[in-house]
């Protein structure tokens, strides 16, 4: 991996206040390539995929409040000197696992409401959302708002354009290029996923190692991030990473468990819900 320089304009016009961002445009890209893959695993899973667009409709807003709530908790210094900041239209400062937590959040909710096996559309998502990750890592690289720490190492993100999101004094500083480590790690997570998914017989099982997976690579990689030290040394997404890596186990304990009483056999359903 050579150094790259990223000379790119994260802004690409504006609509009177409205500033567009290549940001919002990946990032739409992203839930759009995501919500093609969750179609496609829930008709293998003998679900109909007709409710992909709907489960958009309820879910997306969620994941964002999600995803700006843990952000706002990240840089809540910064946030308490400018409330104004809070809320804003512009799709950055959106943190991945408030997407997660207000995403499935919105998942659960409309299943139950559908009457559809919550744990089996989850699984639907496990290759769905490192899929979607990956490219909405690279908005974040055009952004330069999860920029990493100075570098010397032979690799690295050099940001030359004024508008990028990272510090003043890292403009032409060799920075981690973290986004691209966190991209790698997800080809590795899905690499994972599509020899282990085949053979996994419990519902729920393939989402949570997602969750495992994802949560294990974050952990190390956030040690490049420059983020706010939260406690023990650690940032606020190594702390949820520990907690989500080690809530994982018991979960699927007791998946296992459930399934070995009848309650949770990984097979189709009888038809399309």
């Amino acid at each position: 991996m050579a150094t790259i320089t990223m000379n790119i304009d994260p802004v690409f016009a504006h609509l009177g206040p409205l500033t567009l961002r290549w940001y919002g445009v990946i990032m739409a890209l992203a839930v759009v390539v995501g919500a093609l893959v969750f179609a496609g695993q829930l008709r293998k899973r003998g679900i109909a995929s007709d409710h992909v667009v709907a489960m958009l409709v309820f879910v997306v807003p969620l994941a964002i409040v999600g995803a700006r709530l843990f952000h706002i908790i990240d840089d809540f210094s910064f946030y308490w000197h400018h409330p104004g900041q809070l809320w804003t239209l512009q799709l950055i400062g959106l943190a991945i696992y408030g997407v997660l937590t207000g995403g499935v959040l919105g998942v659960v909710i409309y299943s139950r409401r559908k009457k559809l096996p919550v744990w089996r559309v989850l699984d639907c998502l496990a290759l769905a959302i490192p899929v979607g990750q990956i490219v909405g890592r690279c908005a974040n690289i055009v952004n330069g708002d999860t920029w990493g720490n100075a570098t010397r190492l032979p690799w690295g993100i050099v940001y030359k354009n004024p508008n990028a999101l990272l510090p003043a004094n890292l403009l032409g500083v060799p920075t981690q290029p973290t986004p691209i480590y966190e991209q790698l790690w997800l080809l590795v997570v899905i690499a994972v996923l599509l020899w282990a998914m085949p053979r996994l017989k419990t519902d729920g099982m393939a989402f949570l190692l997602y969750l495992g997976l994802y949560s294990f690579g974050r952990f190390f990689i956030s040690f490049g991030r420059v983020n706010n030290v939260l406690f023990l040394g650690l940032r606020e997404a190594q702390l949820v990473a520990l907690v989500v890596f080690a809530a994982v186990f018991p979960v699927a304990w007791w998946l296992r468990r459930r399934g070995r009483r009848g309650g949770s056999a990984a097979k189709p359903m009888s038809k399309a819900a």
